[in-house]
C-alpha cells in the first residue's frame, strides 16, 4: 500500500486525471480493506454453503521470513477450488497430535455452525498432524 504515498505515482495519476484525488495508505488499511475483506468472507461463505458436496479442510505449516511458524488453512470445495481461510501464528504452542486435534475439531463445529458440511481433512506430513489422523 505504499505505492500511494509514492511521489511518481501520485505525479502520475495526476496527469492521468488532474481532478482525482487519490486516498493515502492509512485510509486505505483502514475502512476500506475492512469492507474489502468482509465481501470477499461473506462471498466465500456462501459458496462454501452451496457446495452440494461438502468441502475439504486443507492444513499445512511453514516458517516465514520471521521464523514464526505458521498454521495455514486453505478450504477446497468440492468443485476444487481453493479458499484461503486462516493463516495463524503457532510458534508459542506446542503442536502435539492432541492440540492438532483439538484445533481441527474446533475449526470442523465453527464452519459447521455456519452451515457448511465438512466432508474431508488434509494434513502434511508433520508429525502432530500425521499422529492425529
Amino acid at each position: 500500500m505504499h505505492w500511494v504515498n509514492n511521489p511518481e505515482a501520485r505525479e502520475l495519476f495526476e496527469f492521468l486525471n488532474p481532478f482525482l484525488k487519490l486516498p493515502d495508505h492509512k485510509t486505505l488499511s483502514g475502512e476500506i480493506l475492512t469492507n474489502a475483506v468482509s465481501e470477499g468472507d461473506n462471498t466465500m461463505e456462501m459458496a462454501l454453503k452451496e457446495d452440494p458436496v461438502g468441502i475439504t479442510l486443507t492444513f499445512d505449516g511453514w516458517t516465514n521470513v520471521k521464523s514464526e511458524q505458521l498454521l495455514g488453512v486453505v478450504i477446497m470445495t468440492s468443485e476444487g477450488r481453493p479458499y484461503v481461510w486462516k493463516a495463524t501464528d503457532i510458534s508459542s504452542e506446542r503442536e502435539t497430535h492432541v492440540e492438532v486435534m483439538e484445533k481441527t475439531e474446533a475449526m470442523i463445529t465453527e464452519l459447521e455452525g455456519k452451515g457448511i458440511n465438512v466432508c474431508a481433512v488434509v494434513t502434511d506430513s508433520a508429525g502432530a498432524y500425521a499422529a492425529s489422523r
